[in-house]
């Protein structure tokens, strides 16, 4: 999405590490990269400030969710080679004046907002945190089966048992195995996110488990794959309302055009 966000560096300068970065920042309830849903309106690197200005699909966008993100641009960019202050920029966001203040100055939620609380901010996070595991997980699981793998056989893998090649997932184990079942980002980002909630990840832990990190039996693998599939479904069909509310905001701040729309026809007013 590097290509739909105005930016200005210095002479010289790559800003490729800038835009891996920020790829990095999701949605906390969508799970998606900001980039990839257009939230990045303009980035500007200036004697190490790098200056980001974001919009929202709305003004009125959670606080608790725009704080996260904020943060977390903040954060991702200060990671960066160069980068030694962040201005984050809300644009009409509701909240816009609290949340920068705290967040360009490194402050926490709580300073921001006495009251909120920073706990409920943490227990928010993990909550999306365990959302989007879900998701990825019905992702991987769905490739798994659409590529003839039985309950018994998943719920039998581990995590030294599969690989990623040449963009596709590899299953080496004894017995009858689909050679490629699936994408490898896929599966990345299933073990990306296993590994932020601090769930077993060495090669001998099965490969699908619970969210309390337990091996799943083949007789309860049906009723989870709903279960994730329904989560998945709903920060789908979110990701998709917001991408609506985000066009339409920006077709409304568009400067009316000498040209209308008649009958089907342009026409020159």
């Amino acid at each position: 999405m590097r290509e739909h966000v105005p930016f200005e560096f210095p002479a010289g300068y790559d800003g490729t590490a800038v835009f891996e970065r920020l790829a990095q920042v999701l949605d906390p309830e969508l799970d998606e990269s900001i980039l990839d849903l257009g939230f990045v309106r303009s980035l500007q690197l200036r004697s190490g400030n790098a200056e980001i200005a974001v919009q929202l699909p709305t003004s009125w966008c959670a606080v608790n969710f725009a704080y996260l993100m904020a943060e977390d641009i903040r954060r991702a960019l200060l990671a960066v080679d160069g980068v030694d202050r962040v201005t984050v920029r809300l644009g009409d966001h509701c909240a816009a004046e609290q949340i920068e203040a705290a967040v360009n100055d490194g402050r926490p939620f709580a300073e921001a907002f006495p009251g909120e609380g920073a706990g409920s901010l943490a227990a928010l996070r993990l909550t999306f945190l365990r959302k989007g595991f879900l998701g990825r997980q019905q992702r991987l699981l769905q490739e798994l089966r659409e590529a003839g793998c039985s309950p018994a056989f998943i719920c039998g893998l581990r995590l030294g048992d599969v690989s990623m090649q040449d963009e596709t997932i590899t299953i080496r184990r004894p017995g009858p195995a689909p050679d490629a079942a699936g994408s490898a980002p896929v599966l990345r980002r299933y073990l990306e996110r296993r590994a932020e909630l601090s769930l077993d990840c060495s090669l001998s832990a099965p490969l699908i488990i619970d969210l309390e990190g337990k091996p799943l039996s083949a007789e309860r693998l049906a009723a989870h794959y709903e279960a994730a599939r329904t989560v998945r479904v709903a920060m789908e069909a979110n990701g998709s309302f917001c991408r609506a509310m985000l066009n339409i905001r920006r077709l409304d701040a568009e400067p009316a055009s000498d040209n209308k729309d008649v009958g089907g026809r342009n026409v020159q007013a």
